[in-house]
């Protein structure tokens, strides 16, 4: 114990003893300076007076060396650095015998001691290269001082001199090299601490020792100093205050941008930041809060949107129960004929068996197609819609027209199995629009009487606010029957329109379906596939249409006798006949179970009629359904999409900011414009992957979710649906750039004008738009399209020719010429460039040109590239191609419409053999447990 202490005890007195020396040694600044100031006074240069000590009036104080009024850095007469006591008595003055003096003023002077320019111009283009390559040993071998830096060899007055202003002399040179616009050459060069010091800091050259013959003029070519401009490259001047900036390398000040507050040559703008922020942010969140608050009122509180059945003008004839005195023949009927009607890519259906359905169905009357899963119902009830095709030598006709028949738009209504409806409207408004864009000559309050007398009757009195992404199974379905009954079709298809759904729901749909199938507007042909009512429905049904398993027509006619005429087809004696079940579907479904061979159909001769049918004007089937497709899109998009529009909304704003931080207020004092690819290649890059996801809601989602496919049966033509949603987004495409660029433009200050940079953003906006549109009509999938924009969009970019280059690129350097990323970077940088060297001439270039030229070459930005004619051409390209795969994917009523989108199917049929849609497997094991429980209730 005692020893730790005592070695502890002799460490700190070794680690004391240091400091007390340093201490005991340490010397105060003020004797320091006592002690300088005594040496100086010692000095051959110093004289006392008035107990003072000052510098003699014709000696010069430089470092710690005296110097003689007239005598030179090195004693020699050739040195420019010379004591000249009036001048400067603590610095090196410049010896004025060293200077071309007036004569620099002289243009014929200075132009005969200029280099020519096979050596000026590589000296612009690299000076560090150029001063190796063309060194002049010729004149500079034999007299290295002649040559030295900052000095040239007069030949008129055969002496070296000092650079005059405004020109630059290299080392290893005898002539002088003019300094271009924007540039600034100062002459002479002050001499300090050994070193000939220079205003210029751009380039960053570092200070030279002094040389024989001390500091000259210019030794490199600099750039204007920002927060200054140069009128030449003789003079710098300050940049007027408040009303101008001055970047780098500029010949005359610039005007402040408009926002900015420009402070001594710089263009500030913290305050604009502050206000761009506030606007922003504040205007999207008024946004998203006003529409929030519109749908709370509507929706929730129903302050508004609330529709009653107003009488008058009251329910229109389609839903008034008619006079009995009323003769059919006074109203369209449209009955549908049959004559061996084959159905094709039907499994079960033999074609060489089965001659084909020939047969009527009549209007006037409820007509149910019921069979066993898998019979084929759902195919021949599509076949009468038109969307599938029939084999040759048959025909299926509405009177004498063709299924495909544009007549029949406004006519026929398809309730599909599956319930397709737009989820962000409301009951009433999924309804109305459906009514509305297909009743083109009924005013509006009869089809909203309509359309609340059809939600009425099916239950849905008190949903009319109410989402439908929000409704049950059931409702859904109801929904779904309602948007094709308020249309008052002439023919009504329904697929299954009662599954899903309950006793009470489905007394209410076939209770409209009387009332509507003979009203006062005259009869309707009403065609439903369904799979076991319950007895009281069956009842309602007028007349059946029974498909066996094998899908041939085993019986068609009135309910009443169905039961019978099974029995007698299907059975050759009464015995083999099954036990009748309590509901008459039932037996008649066991009796077809049966019929497990092929049987002859059921024939019914019939000779079309004809019947004319009223068309609308082509001005309101052409001007209506657009503005009425535009004016729900609107509500779709701005208002009940609104928080999700504001979230993209802001995200551009975002990515604006993220860009522009990277490249914050770098170009103001920089004398390299290198970046300036790299920032625009960004921004083509973040812009273009965001537009190309952003811009496929418009269509993707109603493509998904197959509303658009259903819509495009009755509602509006292709071109009206891609017209209308075009329009609306329009507001993206203005709007989306100007978010991204407000606070770009700010970080960034560019040269340029922000309508410029505006319109250029917009022309991106418009091709990459058009790329998301296309491969989301494309893509059935949303992570697939998803996908393929961001790789379209990053594809671009990379084959740009910004790295590789176009050069680099080879045989494929065609490839740029489809690369909205190459013309993006070449507009921007050919006009931010232009603007760098817009104050050259072919006698005067500019400083920045040999940087420009050096860029332009690299990545070669020619003009034969045409990019505003690429972007448009690219842009209008993309947009015909989805407007093509729009009308490839619609159900629109037009013979080359169907051929046109079947080729692939048929084509994929030839190839394989086999029928272009297969029977699914749960629809086969359906059927097989279906057959499997009825033979094990049939008593053999």
């Amino acid at each position: 114990m005692r020893s730790s202490l005592f070695l502890v005890i002799v460490l700190f007195g070794i680690a004391y003893i240091p400091i007390s020396i340093n201490s005991s040694l340490a010397i105060p600044n003020d004797t320091l300076n006592n002690l300088r100031i005594d040496s100086f006074c010692n000095s051959t240069c110093a004289v006392f007076q008035n107990n003072t000590c000052k510098i003699d009036e014709v000696f010069c104080q430089i470092g710690q060396e005296c110097y003689r009024e007239n005598e030179t850095h090195s004693n020699e007469t050739s040195s420019c650095l010379q004591c000249l006591p009036k001048l400067s008595q603590t610095e090196w003055s410049f010896n004025p015998t060293c200077s071309a003096g007036d004569s620099c003023l002289d243009s014929s002077y200075t132009q005969s001691e200029q280099c020519g320019l096979d050596l000026t111009i590589p000296f612009y283009i690299n000076y560090d290269d150029a001063v190796i390559q063309y060194y002049n040993f010729r004149e500079c071998g034999s007299n290295e001082r002649q040559c030295q830096a900052g000095f040239f060899f007069s030949k008129i007055r055969n002496k070296t001199l000092a650079c005059c202003p405004g020109h630059f002399c290299p080392k290893g040179q005898v002539c002088m090299i003019p300094c271009r616009t924007g540039a600034y050459c100062p002459s002479p060069l002050p001499g300090r601490n050994g070193t000939c010091q220079t205003t210029v800091k751009c380039p960053y050259h570092q200070a030279t020792n002094y040389d024989q013959y001390g500091c000259g003029g210019s030794i490199i070519e600099g750039f204007c100093p920002a927060e200054s401009f140069c009128p030449n490259s003789s003079i710098s001047l300050p940049c007027p205050n408040n009303t101008n900036y001055c970047p780098t390398g500029t010949q005359n000040a610039l005007p402040c941008p408009s926002g900015f507050v420009c402070i001594a040559g710089r263009a500030r703008r913290t305050r604009l930041i502050t206000l761009v922020l506030i606007l922003v942010i504040s205007t999207l969140v008024i946004f998203a809060v006003c529409a929030e608050i519109s749908q709370w009122l509507s929706l929730t509180k129903k302050s508004f949107g609330q529709h009653e059945l107003i009488d008058p003008p009251g329910v229109s004839d389609y839903f008034r129960e008619r006079d009995p005195s009323t003769s059919p023949e006074q109203h369209i009927q449209l009955h549908i004929h049959m004559n061996r009607a084959k159905l094709r890519n039907v499994t079960r259906f033999d074609t060489n068996l089965n001659e084909g359905f020939t047969g009527r169905i009549t209007a006037g009357k409820l007509t149910a197609l019921m069979g066993g899963s898998g019979c084929g119902k759902s195919s021949l009830l599509e076949t009468i819609h038109g969307r599938r095709r029939l084999q040759k030598d048959g025909y299926i006709t509405f009177a004498k027209h063709e299924p495909l028949s544009n007549k029949l738009t406004d006519y026929v209504g398809y309730v599909p199995q599956a319930d397709i409806m737009h989820n962000d409207l409301t009951v009433f408004e999924t309804v109305y629009y459906s009514a509305r864009t297909r009743r083109l000559n009924d005013s509006k309050n009869v089809i909203i009487n309509d359309v609340c007398f059809v939600l009425e009757k099916l239950g849905l009195k008190t949903m009319h606010n109410n989402m439908t992404k929000n409704l049950s199974g059931g409702q859904r379905k109801r929904v779904n029957v309602a948007m094709e009954v308020a249309a008052c079709p002439k023919v009504l298809l329904l697929d299954e329109p009662t599954s899903g759904l309950d006793t009470v729901s489905c007394d209410d749909l076939f209770e409209l379906l009387q009332l509507i199938k003979f009203s006062a507007a005259g009869p309707v042909t009403i065609i439903m596939v369904i799979h076991q009512p319950s007895q009281e429905l069956f009842l309602k049904i007028d007349d059946i249409f029974f498909l066996t398993p094998l899908c041939c027509l085993a019986y068609q006619g009135p309910r009443d006798r169905a039961k019978e005429y099974l029995k007698s087809k299907i059975f050759a004696h009464p015995r083999d006949c099954p036990e009748p079940r309590h509901k008459d579907c039932d037996t008649c479904f066991i009796m077809l179970t049966n019929a497990k061979k092929h049987i002859d159909n059921h024939k019914v001769e019939d000779d079309r009629i004809d019947q004319p049918l009223v068309i609308t004007s082509l001005k309101r089937r052409v001007l209506l359904p657009f503005i009425y497709c535009m004016t729900r899109s609107i509500r779709q998009t701005y208002i009940r999409g609104a928080v999700a529009e504001t979230t993209y909304l802001f995200a551009y704003f975002l990515l604006g900011t993220c860009v522009g931080y990277l490249f914050e207020n770098k170009q103001q004092g920089t004398c390299d414009i290198n970046a300036l690819p790299t920032i625009y290649f960004l921004i083509s890059l973040a812009y273009g992957i965001l537009t190309c996801i952003s811009s496929q809601r418009l269509f993707g989602v109603e493509i998904i979710d197959q509303t658009y496919e259903r819509e495009s049966r009755n509602y509006f033509h292709p071109f009206q649906y891609w017209l209308a949603k075009s329009i609306i987004d329009l507001v993206r495409l203005f709007f989306y750039p100007l978010l991204f660029l407000s606070m770009l433009f700010i970080e960034v200050v560019p040269r340029g004008e922000f309508s410029y940079y505006y319109g250029v953003m917009i022309l991106l906006t418009f091709v990459c738009s058009g790329i998301g549109q296309l491969v989301s009509v494309i893509f059935n999938k949303t992570e697939y399209a998803y996908l393929a924009g961001t790789i379209i969009a990053l594809l671009s970019c990379l084959l740009s020719g910004f790295n590789p280059t176009k050069s680099d690129l080879g045989g494929g350097q065609f490839i740029v010429a489809i690369s909205f990323s190459r013309h993006i970077q070449h507009l921007l940088f050919r006009y931010e460039t232009e603007l760098y060297v817009k104050e050259q001439s072919l006698t005067n270039p500019h400083i920045w040109s040999g940087q420009v030229f050096r860029l332009q070459n690299y990545y070669s930005y020619t003009n034969n590239e045409n990019p505003y004619f690429w972007l448009i051409f690219i842009g209008l390209f993309l947009r015909a191609l989805t407007f093509v795969f729009l009308y490839a994917k619609s159900e629109y009523r037009s013979p080359i419409r169907f051929h046109v989108t079947h080729i692939i199917p048929t084509l994929k049929s030839l190839f394989k053999c086999k029928p272009c849609r297969k029977r699914s497997s749960a629809d086969d094991a359906a059927s097989f447990r279906y057959s499997q429980h009825i033979d094990d209730t049939i008593p053999f």
